[in-house]
């Protein structure tokens, strides 16, 4: 098992403290290694294996589905089919990418309530824009993504972490064939999510 690359450095800090307080002090080492063995469990990384599935938007998250619908993508202003997800809070909580392609940009506000938001916008080699969001206003919603615009990213390729319980958005093509229904559970970076037509 790994940890979240973002969180590394504080895990290697936390056994640090952790190692000091069990030389000098064995009274609140037994709540230390507890907190400890929480955080690491949050911030597990399990390998996945990705499979190829071109033309395929995968799961950004693992959840399950709460709605499949047409919508208006607020970040394009473009028609769209929306997927929403709402995130396990026991699985794994990072963040893989829905299709290949160039991230273009990042979004910390949503355009249309001012809510506190994080938005990705990637493009494909075939122009096709995949826009996901996290609903990020309750105190516990956290994300973070590891990549900046203009670099690019592989389908199912981790590039974040997100706090448990996010709500998930992604606005796709609206002509994207949706291979999903509300109630299915999907895992990050496998679950085909839809699948867009070319041709």
């Amino acid at each position: 098992m790994r940890i979240a690359h973002e969180f590394r450095t504080v895990t290697i800090l936390a056994t640090l403290v952790l190692i000091t307080l069990q030389i000098s002090s064995s009274t609140v080492l037994w709540l230390g290694w507890v907190l400890w063995g929480v955080f690491v469990l949050l911030l597990r990384d399990f390998r996945r294996v990705i499979p190829a599935q071109p033309l395929a938007i995968v799961a950004v998250v693992d959840g399950h589905i709460t709605a499949v619908k047409p919508a208006l993508d607020p970040f394009l202003q473009r028609p769209s089919l929306v997927c929403s997800i709402a995130q396990s809070s026991f699985g794994e909580f990072n963040i893989h990418s829905p299709i290949e392609g160039k991230i273009e940009q990042l979004w910390l506000r949503d355009p249309v309530n001012l809510r506190h938001i994080l938005a990705v916008w990637i493009r494909s080699d075939e122009a096709d824009d995949v826009v996901f969001t996290f609903d990020l206003h309750a105190l516990h919603h956290r994300a973070i993504v590891s990549m900046q615009p203009g670099e690019r990213i592989g389908q199912g390729q981790r590039c974040g972490f997100a706090a448990m319980g996010c709500e998930v958005k992604l606005y796709i093509p609206e002509d994207a064939q949706a291979t999903v229904k509300p109630g299915d559970k999907v895992k990050a970076g496998r679950a085909m999510l839809a699948k867009l037509k070319h041709g």
